[in-house]
């Protein structure tokens, strides 16, 4: 896939595929969050018994605040339980230059029409979801996410409707 907005001269890509039982993706951009260049290659491998190996490595225009990663990780799903966890190396961040100095773990639980997720990382920032299928293409759901020592705390209860 490929966009291109000439107006603004940005493009953006991502190639994926399997090959041989692991799913690869490239994906690139001139315009990041930092307004610089961004490059992406991610695989992942399901090992068949419920298990999901992965890992990418990030490569951001450092001279526009971007910040090199990389990451490996796993899930786990057990019947209605999947467990995840990724550890992140960042890059070009004084104090943090080995893997598990970031990191996030998440929990899912599915139960029928309701799924319930939780999530954390290293710096105690929580979000907890749950979505309960109404039928028809529409779901109740509540959401919460605190970021600690900040005010950018968010709870949120509506509506989806897919049609």
């Amino acid at each position: 896939a490929m966009t291109s907005d000439e107006s603004a001269s940005t493009s953006s890509y991502k190639i994926s595929g399997n090959v041989a039982g692991v799913a690869l993706t490239l994906t690139g951009t001139d315009n990041d969050d930092n307004g610089g260049d961004a490059t992406k290659i991610a695989a992942s491998y399901a090992m068949g018994n419920g298990l999901t190996l992965k890992g990418s490595v990030e490569d951001e225009s450092l001279a526009s605040g971007g910040e090199d990663e990389q990451t490996v990780g796993f899930s786990y799903a057990m019947d209605a339980l999947t467990i995840g966890y990724t550890a992140i190396k960042p890059g070009e961040v004084a104090g943090a230059d080995a893997f598990g100095d970031e990191w996030d773990l998440s929990l899912k639980y599915s139960a029928g029409a309701m799924v319930a997720s939780f999530a954390i990382d290293e710096a105690d920032a929580t979000t907890i979801i749950a979505d309960y299928a109404l039928g028809g293409g529409a779901s109740a759901f509540a959401a919460m996410h605190d970021k600690a020592g900040t005010a950018d705390d968010l709870t949120t209860v509506g509506l989806n409707f897919a049609f």
